[in-house]
């Protein structure tokens, strides 16, 4: 069998993948209900957790299929109960998703809205889950938001709402294995990502680590059948997803966990922190601004100004790098034109210098 050629996506998600886990994908028919694949979903949820460092006694781990945004949605649907309120924290696309999420859903909620180049302050955030709007339950936030790479605060955030009895629901969704995240020391109720970002994984299976005991007091809140949580964690624990689930995606699920293990997460970390750096070094180095401030940059994506160059075009330029076998990402910040790139998945410095060439390539041509 012919292996498919190996792209460079220097996109937020899928993620570029080793040939281990596309290989994962290629297994016998199977029914989900069968022991052989409850034995996969018992390894990827023991598998999680330690990547997440997270004891089994206090933390689960949650497999929901579909998009990472089931996972988001389950989440906010069944962690908050009826007589509780959310704070959704919104400084970027997928923050305002959250606060869609919680109107449609009929979860009530309060959007702060902070401008999408900012970052609030520990002390502002703490500030705001006592302020107007509240009393505040459940407090939402993203760790990182790819809309514009920003890295919001994860610990001093968790740290208000642990002072302030408040339960954090954190989407890490492009975060999560792609920088050390120490689960189980940190006071967070819920913490969401997917199966086809920094886990490098196929995409299909949105995953929502909880604290037990979180999970426990909302049971009875979810406002969905599909994307019920505690139904979810209930079947998972004997092997059985309540739905059918992606099966061939879970298969390739654990081929990615036992490799992140295999890698380390801060291994990872380290090769994605060096692909950033020659990436970022190569676009300044062809006069190309980022967007953010470093201090506010994620290092895992990064958002650049689109130059005002006589002939100069994202369109143009994102068709000559999927030539060569490279993808980049359209901007998503209104008003301003951007466009962005991403340095996560199953890539290396390498890939990043065939970017760069191609980059230089096209912009030596205009």
């Amino acid at each position: 069998m012919t292996r498919p050629a190996r792209n460079i996506l220097l996109t937020p998600g899928p993620a570029t993948t080793t040939q281990g886990v596309k290989d994962a994908l290629a297994v016998p028919d199977i029914c989900p209900r069968e022991g052989e694949f409850g034995a996969v979903v018992a390894a990827i949820r023991s598998g999680l957790l330690e990547v997440a460092g997270a004891d089994p006694r206090t933390h689960t781990a949650v497999l929901v299929g579909g998009p990472g945004t089931a996972a988001v949605e389950a989440a906010i649907g069944s962690a908050v109960p009826p007589n509780g309120r959310l704070l959704v924290m919104s400084n970027g696309a997928y923050g305002e998703r959250a606060a869609a999420i919680a109107r449609v859903l009929g979860v009530s909620h309060s959007c702060w809205d902070v401008p999408w180049t900012e970052s609030p302050s520990p002390e502002e955030f703490s500030a705001r889950l006592a302020g107007p709007g509240g009393p505040f339950t459940h407090a939402f936030w993203v760790h990182h938001e790819t809309t514009t790479g920003m890295l919001n605060p994860l610990d001093a955030f968790a740290e208000a709402c642990r002072s302030r009895g408040v339960v954090p629901i954190v989407d890490a969704m492009s975060s999560f294995a792609g920088m050390p995240l120490p689960l189980g020391r940190l006071p967070i109720g819920y913490l969401i990502t997917s199966s086809n970002k920094c886990l490098q994984g196929m995409a299909g299976i949105g995953i929502v680590f909880s604290r037990l005991d979180a999970l426990g007091a909302s049971r009875g809140s979810a406002r969905s059948v599909a994307l019920d949580l505690h139904a979810h964690e209930a079947g998972e624990r004997s092997g059985q997803f309540p739905f059918t689930p992606p099966v061939q995606v879970a298969y390739a699920l654990l081929q990615a966990v036992r490799e992140t293990l295999e890698e380390t997460v801060a291994g990872r970390a380290a090769r994605y922190r060096s692909c950033y750096e020659s990436m970022l070094a190569g676009m300044e180095r062809l006069g190309f601004e980022a967007l953010l401030p470093p201090a506010l940059r994620s290092g895992l994506l990064t958002a650049f100004r689109t130059p005002a160059r006589p002939g100069f075009g994202y369109g143009a330029l994102h068709d000559h790098l999927l030539g060569l076998g490279v993808t980049l990402y359209p901007g998503k910040l209104p008003g301003t034109d951007t466009f962005r790139v991403a340095n996560i998945g199953d890539i290396t410095t390498a890939d990043i210098r065939t970017f760069l060439t191609g980059v230089e390539t096209y912009t030596n041509a205009l």
